[in-house]
Protein backbone atom coordinates (compact mmCIF):
# COMPACT_ATOMS: atom_id res chain seq x y z
CA UNK A 1 0.00 0.00 0.00
CA UNK A 2 1.32 3.45 -0.95
CA UNK A 3 1.77 6.33 1.45
CA UNK A 4 -0.51 9.34 1.11
CA UNK A 5 0.64 12.25 -1.06
CA UNK A 6 2.46 14.57 1.37
CA UNK A 7 2.70 17.31 -1.26
CA UNK A 8 -1.09 17.63 -1.23
CA UNK A 9 -0.97 18.09 2.56
CA UNK A 10 1.69 20.79 2.21
CA UNK A 11 -0.17 22.70 -0.51
CA UNK A 12 -3.48 22.63 1.37
CA UNK A 13 -1.67 23.77 4.54
CA UNK A 14 -0.05 26.67 2.65
CA UNK A 15 -3.38 27.68 1.10
CA UNK A 16 -4.98 27.64 4.55
CA UNK A 17 -2.10 29.73 5.89
CA UNK A 18 -2.73 32.27 3.13
CA UNK A 19 -6.43 32.16 3.96
CA UNK A 20 -5.63 32.82 7.63
CA UNK A 21 -3.39 35.79 6.81
CA UNK A 22 -6.03 37.44 4.67
CA UNK A 23 -8.85 36.58 7.09
CA UNK A 24 -6.94 38.88 9.46
CA UNK A 25 -6.08 41.57 6.91
CA UNK A 26 -9.18 41.88 4.72
CA UNK A 27 -12.33 42.06 6.93
CA UNK A 28 -11.10 44.91 9.16
CA UNK A 29 -13.83 47.35 8.04
CA UNK A 30 -16.55 44.76 8.68
CA UNK A 31 -15.15 44.12 12.17
CA UNK A 32 -15.19 47.83 13.01
CA UNK A 33 -18.68 48.30 11.57
CA UNK A 34 -20.11 45.35 13.52
CA UNK A 35 -18.11 46.18 16.68
CA UNK A 36 -16.24 42.89 16.51
CA UNK A 37 -12.81 42.06 17.83
CA UNK A 38 -9.83 42.83 15.60
CA UNK A 39 -9.09 39.10 15.58
CA UNK A 40 -12.69 37.88 15.17
CA UNK A 41 -12.42 36.44 11.64
CA UNK A 42 -8.79 35.42 12.11
CA UNK A 43 -9.58 33.36 15.22
CA UNK A 44 -12.63 31.78 13.60
CA UNK A 45 -10.68 30.93 10.46
CA UNK A 46 -7.92 29.31 12.54
CA UNK A 47 -10.58 27.30 14.37
CA UNK A 48 -12.20 26.16 11.10
CA UNK A 49 -8.86 25.50 9.39
CA UNK A 50 -7.45 23.59 12.35
CA UNK A 51 -10.53 21.39 12.65
CA UNK A 52 -10.79 20.76 8.92
CA UNK A 53 -7.07 20.00 8.60
CA UNK A 54 -7.31 17.51 11.47
CA UNK A 55 -10.34 15.94 9.75
CA UNK A 56 -8.38 15.69 6.51
CA UNK A 57 -5.52 13.87 8.29
CA UNK A 58 -7.98 11.56 10.03
CA UNK A 59 -9.71 10.62 6.79
CA UNK A 60 -6.42 10.12 4.96
CA UNK A 61 -5.40 7.47 7.48
CA UNK A 62 -8.61 5.45 7.09
CA UNK A 63 -8.81 2.23 5.09
CA UNK A 64 -10.67 3.02 1.84
CA UNK A 65 -11.93 -0.55 1.51
CA UNK A 66 -13.78 -0.15 4.79
CA UNK A 67 -14.66 3.54 5.02
CA UNK A 68 -14.89 5.05 1.51
CA UNK A 69 -18.42 3.89 0.71
CA UNK A 70 -19.71 4.43 4.24
CA UNK A 71 -18.46 8.02 4.29
CA UNK A 72 -19.66 8.74 0.77
CA UNK A 73 -23.20 7.49 1.28
CA UNK A 74 -23.34 9.09 4.73
CA UNK A 75 -22.44 12.51 3.33
CA UNK A 76 -24.90 12.13 0.45
CA UNK A 77 -27.87 11.01 2.55
CA UNK A 78 -27.40 13.39 5.48
CA UNK A 79 -26.70 16.50 3.37
CA UNK A 80 -29.52 15.64 0.95
CA UNK A 81 -32.00 15.25 3.81
CA UNK A 82 -30.90 18.55 5.35
CA UNK A 83 -31.38 20.35 2.01
CA UNK A 84 -34.97 19.06 1.80
CA UNK A 85 -35.66 20.03 5.42
CA UNK A 86 -33.96 23.43 5.26
CA UNK A 87 -36.90 25.56 3.97
CA UNK A 88 -39.21 24.08 6.60
CA UNK A 89 -37.00 24.64 9.63
CA UNK A 90 -37.76 27.54 12.01
CA UNK A 91 -35.84 30.73 11.34
CA UNK A 92 -34.00 30.32 14.62
CA UNK A 93 -32.35 27.21 13.14
CA UNK A 94 -32.33 28.20 9.46
CA UNK A 95 -31.87 31.99 9.38
CA UNK A 96 -32.57 34.09 6.29
CA UNK A 97 -29.33 35.77 5.26
CA UNK A 98 -29.23 38.15 2.29
CA UNK A 99 -32.73 37.03 1.32
CA UNK A 100 -31.91 33.32 1.15
CA UNK A 101 -32.23 30.40 3.56
CA UNK A 102 -29.14 28.26 2.87
CA UNK A 103 -27.60 27.75 6.30
CA UNK A 104 -28.37 25.73 9.42
CA UNK A 105 -27.37 27.37 12.67
CA UNK A 106 -26.34 25.32 15.69
CA UNK A 107 -25.16 27.44 18.59
CA UNK A 108 -22.66 29.95 17.28
CA UNK A 109 -21.83 27.87 14.21
CA UNK A 110 -23.73 27.80 10.94
CA UNK A 111 -23.10 25.57 7.95
CA UNK A 112 -24.40 25.08 4.44
CA UNK A 113 -25.56 21.51 3.60
CA UNK A 114 -25.12 22.22 -0.14
CA UNK A 115 -21.33 22.41 0.29
CA UNK A 116 -21.32 18.81 1.53
CA UNK A 117 -24.02 17.68 -0.91
CA UNK A 118 -21.63 18.42 -3.78
CA UNK A 119 -19.15 15.93 -2.28
CA UNK A 120 -21.94 13.40 -1.83
CA UNK A 121 -23.01 13.80 -5.47
CA UNK A 122 -19.42 13.29 -6.67
CA UNK A 123 -19.19 10.11 -4.61
CA UNK A 124 -22.54 8.80 -5.84
CA UNK A 125 -21.68 9.45 -9.49
CA UNK A 126 -18.28 7.76 -9.13
CA UNK A 127 -19.90 4.77 -7.43
CA UNK A 128 -22.76 4.44 -9.91
CA UNK A 129 -21.15 5.44 -13.23
CA UNK A 130 -18.46 2.81 -12.70
CA UNK A 131 -21.12 0.12 -12.66
CA UNK A 132 -23.37 1.34 -15.46
CA UNK A 133 -21.95 3.80 -17.99
CA UNK A 134 -19.28 1.53 -19.42
CA UNK A 135 -21.93 -1.04 -20.39
CA UNK A 136 -23.84 1.24 -22.76
CA UNK A 137 -23.42 0.82 -26.52
CA UNK A 138 -25.62 3.44 -28.19
CA UNK A 139 -26.55 7.06 -27.57
CA UNK A 140 -30.17 6.07 -26.96
CA UNK A 141 -29.15 3.45 -24.41
CA UNK A 142 -26.81 5.87 -22.68
CA UNK A 143 -29.37 8.64 -22.52
CA UNK A 144 -31.96 6.18 -21.18
CA UNK A 145 -29.43 5.24 -18.51
CA UNK A 146 -28.85 8.81 -17.29
CA UNK A 147 -32.55 9.81 -17.18
CA UNK A 148 -33.01 8.39 -13.64
CA UNK A 149 -29.96 10.39 -12.51
CA UNK A 150 -31.39 13.57 -14.00
CA UNK A 151 -34.79 12.95 -12.44
CA UNK A 152 -33.43 12.31 -8.93
CA UNK A 153 -30.70 14.94 -8.93
CA UNK A 154 -33.01 17.29 -10.83
CA UNK A 155 -35.41 17.30 -7.87
CA UNK A 156 -32.59 18.48 -5.60
CA UNK A 157 -31.34 20.98 -8.18
CA UNK A 158 -34.79 22.52 -8.64
CA UNK A 159 -35.16 22.60 -4.86
CA UNK A 160 -31.80 24.36 -4.46
CA UNK A 161 -32.52 26.87 -7.25
CA UNK A 162 -36.04 27.89 -6.33
CA UNK A 163 -36.27 27.33 -2.57
CA UNK A 164 -32.67 28.04 -1.56
CA UNK A 165 -32.01 30.61 -4.33
CA UNK A 166 -28.60 29.10 -5.10
CA UNK A 167 -28.24 28.78 -8.86
CA UNK A 168 -24.45 28.88 -8.75
CA UNK A 169 -24.09 25.62 -6.82
CA UNK A 170 -26.43 23.83 -9.24
CA UNK A 171 -24.38 25.05 -12.21
CA UNK A 172 -21.29 23.58 -10.56
CA UNK A 173 -23.00 20.20 -10.03
CA UNK A 174 -24.33 20.07 -13.61
CA UNK A 175 -20.82 20.74 -14.96
CA UNK A 176 -19.35 18.05 -12.72
CA UNK A 177 -22.07 15.59 -13.77
CA UNK A 178 -21.29 16.15 -17.46
CA UNK A 179 -17.51 15.91 -17.00
CA UNK A 180 -17.67 12.76 -14.87
CA UNK A 181 -20.06 11.13 -17.34
CA UNK A 182 -17.62 11.86 -20.16
CA UNK A 183 -14.60 10.53 -18.24
CA UNK A 184 -16.56 7.43 -17.17
CA UNK A 185 -16.89 6.48 -20.83
CA UNK A 186 -19.92 8.49 -21.91
CA UNK A 187 -20.26 9.79 -25.43
CA UNK A 188 -19.53 13.36 -26.51
CA UNK A 189 -23.10 13.57 -27.83
CA UNK A 190 -24.39 12.89 -24.31
CA UNK A 191 -22.04 15.59 -23.02
CA UNK A 192 -23.62 17.96 -25.52
CA UNK A 193 -27.11 16.97 -24.37
CA UNK A 194 -26.08 17.62 -20.77
CA UNK A 195 -24.79 21.04 -21.78
CA UNK A 196 -28.14 21.77 -23.43
CA UNK A 197 -29.99 20.61 -20.31
CA UNK A 198 -27.81 22.87 -18.20
CA UNK A 199 -28.57 25.79 -20.51
CA UNK A 200 -32.31 25.03 -20.30
CA UNK A 201 -32.13 24.94 -16.48
CA UNK A 202 -30.39 28.29 -16.54
CA UNK A 203 -33.00 29.80 -18.87
CA UNK A 204 -35.88 28.44 -16.79
CA UNK A 205 -34.28 29.70 -13.59
CA UNK A 206 -34.03 33.16 -15.14
CA UNK A 207 -37.53 33.10 -16.65
CA UNK A 208 -39.23 32.15 -13.40
CA UNK A 209 -37.32 34.72 -11.36
CA UNK A 210 -37.53 38.26 -12.83
CA UNK A 211 -34.80 39.47 -10.49
CA UNK A 212 -32.39 37.02 -12.17
CA UNK A 213 -33.28 38.44 -15.61
CA UNK A 214 -32.61 41.91 -14.28
CA UNK A 215 -29.28 40.71 -12.91
CA UNK A 216 -28.33 39.27 -16.31
CA UNK A 217 -29.13 42.59 -18.01
CA UNK A 218 -27.18 44.54 -15.42
CA UNK A 219 -24.27 42.12 -15.70
CA UNK A 220 -24.18 42.52 -19.52
CA UNK A 221 -24.27 46.27 -19.10
CA UNK A 222 -21.45 46.22 -16.53
CA UNK A 223 -19.29 43.72 -18.41
CA UNK A 224 -19.56 45.52 -21.75
CA UNK A 225 -18.92 48.86 -20.00
CA UNK A 226 -15.68 47.44 -18.61
CA UNK A 227 -14.38 45.86 -21.80
CA UNK A 228 -15.88 47.92 -24.63
CA UNK A 229 -15.99 51.67 -25.39
CA UNK A 230 -19.75 51.67 -24.97
CA UNK A 231 -22.13 49.21 -23.25
CA UNK A 232 -23.92 46.89 -25.67
CA UNK A 233 -27.17 46.85 -23.68
CA UNK A 234 -29.16 49.25 -21.54
CA UNK A 235 -28.91 48.57 -17.85
CA UNK A 236 -27.45 49.66 -14.54
CA UNK A 237 -24.28 48.85 -12.65
CA UNK A 238 -25.95 49.54 -9.31
CA UNK A 239 -26.16 45.84 -8.38
CA UNK A 240 -22.65 45.19 -9.69
CA UNK A 241 -20.91 47.90 -7.71
CA UNK A 242 -18.98 45.19 -5.85
CA UNK A 243 -17.65 43.78 -9.14
CA UNK A 244 -16.58 47.25 -10.28
CA UNK A 245 -14.77 47.80 -6.99
CA UNK A 246 -13.23 44.34 -7.38
CA UNK A 247 -11.73 45.35 -10.72
CA UNK A 248 -10.52 48.60 -9.17
CA UNK A 249 -8.86 46.66 -6.33
CA UNK A 250 -7.11 44.31 -8.78
CA UNK A 251 -5.92 47.29 -10.85
CA UNK A 252 -4.74 49.12 -7.74
CA UNK A 253 -2.63 46.15 -6.69
CA UNK A 254 -0.58 46.25 -9.86
CA UNK A 255 2.43 43.96 -10.14
CA UNK A 256 3.63 43.70 -6.55
CA UNK A 257 0.61 44.90 -4.55
CA UNK A 258 0.26 47.63 -1.95
CA UNK A 259 1.38 45.38 0.89
CA UNK A 260 -0.51 43.08 3.26
CA UNK A 261 -2.73 45.19 5.49
CA UNK A 262 -2.50 48.27 3.25
CA UNK A 263 -5.44 47.61 0.91
CA UNK A 264 -7.90 50.46 0.38
CA UNK A 265 -10.87 48.80 -1.27
CA UNK A 266 -11.49 46.53 1.72
CA UNK A 267 -12.42 49.67 3.68
CA UNK A 268 -16.12 49.59 2.87
CA UNK A 269 -15.91 49.31 -0.91
CA UNK A 270 -15.81 45.49 -0.98
CA UNK A 271 -18.06 44.25 1.81
CA UNK A 272 -17.52 40.56 0.91
CA UNK A 273 -13.78 40.91 0.42
CA UNK A 274 -13.00 38.02 2.81
CA UNK A 275 -15.49 35.62 1.16
CA UNK A 276 -16.65 35.96 -2.48
CA UNK A 277 -14.04 38.61 -3.38
CA UNK A 278 -11.06 37.20 -1.52
CA UNK A 279 -9.05 36.92 -4.75
CA UNK A 280 -9.58 40.64 -5.42
CA UNK A 281 -8.41 41.46 -1.89
CA UNK A 282 -5.33 39.27 -2.31
CA UNK A 283 -4.63 40.86 -5.71
CA UNK A 284 -4.71 44.38 -4.26
CA UNK A 285 -2.42 43.61 -1.35
CA UNK A 286 -0.01 41.16 -3.03
CA UNK A 287 -0.41 42.10 -6.70
CA UNK A 288 -0.07 39.94 -9.78
CA UNK A 289 2.92 38.25 -8.13
CA UNK A 290 0.80 37.11 -5.18
CA UNK A 291 -2.10 35.92 -7.32
CA UNK A 292 0.33 34.04 -9.58
CA UNK A 293 1.75 32.22 -6.54
CA UNK A 294 -1.77 31.33 -5.36
CA UNK A 295 -2.79 30.07 -8.80
CA UNK A 296 0.49 28.14 -9.03
CA UNK A 297 -0.33 26.36 -5.77
CA UNK A 298 -3.77 25.44 -7.10
CA UNK A 299 -2.23 24.23 -10.36
CA UNK A 300 0.13 21.86 -8.53
CA UNK A 301 -2.68 20.67 -6.25
CA UNK A 302 -4.93 19.92 -9.23
CA UNK A 303 -2.06 18.20 -11.07
CA UNK A 304 -1.51 15.84 -8.13
CA UNK A 305 -5.23 15.09 -7.78
CA UNK A 306 -5.72 14.44 -11.50
CA UNK A 307 -2.53 12.35 -11.57
CA UNK A 308 -4.01 10.23 -8.80
CA UNK A 309 -7.29 9.97 -10.70
CA UNK A 310 -5.48 8.20 -13.54
CA UNK A 311 -3.47 5.88 -11.28
CA UNK A 312 -5.97 4.85 -8.61
CA UNK A 313 -6.54 1.13 -8.22
CA UNK A 314 -10.29 1.15 -8.88
CA UNK A 315 -12.30 2.98 -11.50
CA UNK A 316 -14.58 4.21 -8.72
CA UNK A 317 -11.61 5.84 -6.97
CA UNK A 318 -10.40 7.34 -10.23
CA UNK A 319 -13.75 8.98 -10.92
CA UNK A 320 -14.06 10.34 -7.39
CA UNK A 321 -10.61 11.96 -7.49
CA UNK A 322 -11.40 13.41 -10.92
CA UNK A 323 -14.68 14.81 -9.58
CA UNK A 324 -13.00 16.45 -6.59
CA UNK A 325 -10.32 17.98 -8.81
CA UNK A 326 -13.02 19.23 -11.18
CA UNK A 327 -14.96 20.77 -8.27
CA UNK A 328 -11.91 22.71 -7.06
CA UNK A 329 -11.04 23.86 -10.59
CA UNK A 330 -14.61 24.87 -11.48
CA UNK A 331 -15.16 26.92 -8.33
CA UNK A 332 -11.79 28.64 -8.68
CA UNK A 333 -12.40 29.48 -12.35
CA UNK A 334 -16.02 30.61 -11.91
CA UNK A 335 -15.10 32.80 -8.94
CA UNK A 336 -12.20 34.38 -10.85
CA UNK A 337 -14.37 35.05 -13.91
CA UNK A 338 -17.16 36.41 -11.71
CA UNK A 339 -15.11 38.95 -9.76
CA UNK A 340 -13.73 40.32 -13.04
CA UNK A 341 -17.26 40.64 -14.58
CA UNK A 342 -16.52 38.18 -17.39
CA UNK A 343 -19.45 36.06 -16.18
CA UNK A 344 -22.21 36.87 -13.65
CA UNK A 345 -21.02 36.49 -10.08
CA UNK A 346 -22.33 33.24 -8.54
CA UNK A 347 -21.37 33.57 -4.89
CA UNK A 348 -19.03 30.58 -4.99
CA UNK A 349 -16.21 30.29 -2.48
CA UNK A 350 -12.55 29.99 -3.41
CA UNK A 351 -11.43 26.63 -1.97
CA UNK A 352 -9.40 27.02 1.24
CA UNK A 353 -9.07 30.82 0.87
CA UNK A 354 -12.59 32.16 1.37
CA UNK A 355 -13.68 32.63 4.97
CA UNK A 356 -16.34 30.10 5.95
CA UNK A 357 -16.45 26.91 7.98
CA UNK A 358 -18.74 24.96 5.64
CA UNK A 359 -16.48 25.43 2.64
CA UNK A 360 -13.31 24.59 4.57
CA UNK A 361 -14.73 21.43 6.16
CA UNK A 362 -16.34 20.26 2.90
CA UNK A 363 -13.16 20.67 0.84
CA UNK A 364 -11.05 19.15 3.61
CA UNK A 365 -13.40 16.16 3.65
CA UNK A 366 -13.06 15.80 -0.13
CA UNK A 367 -9.25 16.03 -0.01
CA UNK A 368 -9.13 13.63 2.94
CA UNK A 369 -11.12 11.05 0.95
CA UNK A 370 -8.85 11.58 -2.06
CA UNK A 371 -5.80 10.96 0.14
CA UNK A 372 -7.53 7.94 1.63
CA UNK A 373 -7.81 6.32 -1.79
CA UNK A 374 -4.34 7.52 -2.83
CA UNK A 375 -2.93 4.71 -0.67
CA UNK A 376 -4.33 2.31 -3.27
CA UNK A 377 -2.85 4.17 -6.25
CA UNK A 378 -0.21 2.58 -8.48
CA UNK A 379 2.74 4.93 -8.90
Amino acid sequence: MQKVDTLVFIIVAVLMLIGAIFSYSLPIFFEVKKHLSEYHFFKNYLLFAGGSFFLMILLSRADPEKWFNILGFGILIISGALIILLPFLPESVAPVINGARRWIKIGGFKFSPVEFFKIGVIFFLSWSFTRKVKKTKSLKEEFTLIIPYLLVLGIFWVFIIFLLSDLGQVMVMVLIFALMLLVAGGKFQTFGIMAAIGAMLLILAVMFAPYRLERIKNWLYTMTSNFFPHPLIEGSSANYEQVIQSLNAIHHGGISGVGIGNGIFKLGFLSDVHTDFVLAGIAEESGIIGITIVLGLFAVLLFRIFKLSFRAEKKEYQLFAFGVGSLIAIQLILNGLGITSIIPLKGLTVPFLSYGGSSLFAFATAIGMVLMISKKAKF
